[in-house]
């Protein structure tokens, strides 16, 4: 239910009106030539009157959908850099180790030593078998993240309400990344 101050109106009605429905609501001030409206957020003005937004869910929806996909990229992003851990020692999975490792595994022969940076770029030895455990490692914790996001936007995707959609937690724990490569098994 929208609020309206009349015309005419004074200065000091105005800013009081505005502080309290806007500054202290979040309401949407809009005025036309005979009011000044406090237009609640699913309310639109229509011919000069506030009405019902037929589109609010659908809007609502919408932005929920897109902030929560926003959210999940963050969250994957975040675990690539949080890295992994293989040995004890803990290594990149970003875009560039990725990218680093399949070039060096590439060039890499057997009964050599690889040298490889950890995470703290610490030089760290391996035989070639190691290195090769190594990259099937990241490539697995890379798989099972980029698999459960794939599981998290279809699952907003198929979202009908802004409740469904909040309820949605990317989880990139190692729990949940090992769970996943587990069942995958």
């Amino acid at each position: 239910m929208s609020y309206k101050l009349e015309k005419p109106y004074t200065d000091i009605q105005r800013a009081d009106f505005v502080v309290l429905h806007n500054h202290q609501h979040g309401r949407n001030i809009k005025e036309t030539q005979t009011a000044l409206y406090a237009l609640e957020p699913d309310e639109i003005m229509q011919d000069g009157l506030p009405v019902k937004n037929p589109d609010y869910a659908a809007e609502q929806l919408a932005i929920a959908k897109e902030t929560k996909v926003s959210e999940i990229n963050s969250a994957k992003e975040a675990a690539f850099k949080a890295g992994f851990y293989f040995n004890e020692k803990h290594f990149d999975c970003d875009d560039r180790a990725q990218t680093r490792l399949a070039a060096q595994f590439a060039i890499a022969k057997p009964d050599t030593e690889i040298v490889w940076l950890d995470y703290d770029y610490e030089p760290i030895a391996f035989s070639y078998e190691q290195f090769v455990q190594l990259c099937n490692t990241a490539t697995n914790i890379v798989s099972a993240i980029e698999f459960l996001t794939g599981q998290y936007l279809s699952a907003v995707n198929e979202c009908e309400t802004v409740e469904e959609i909040e309820a949605i937690e990317a989880d990139y724990s190692n729990t949940t990344i090992s769970t996943f490569l587990l069942n995958q098994n």
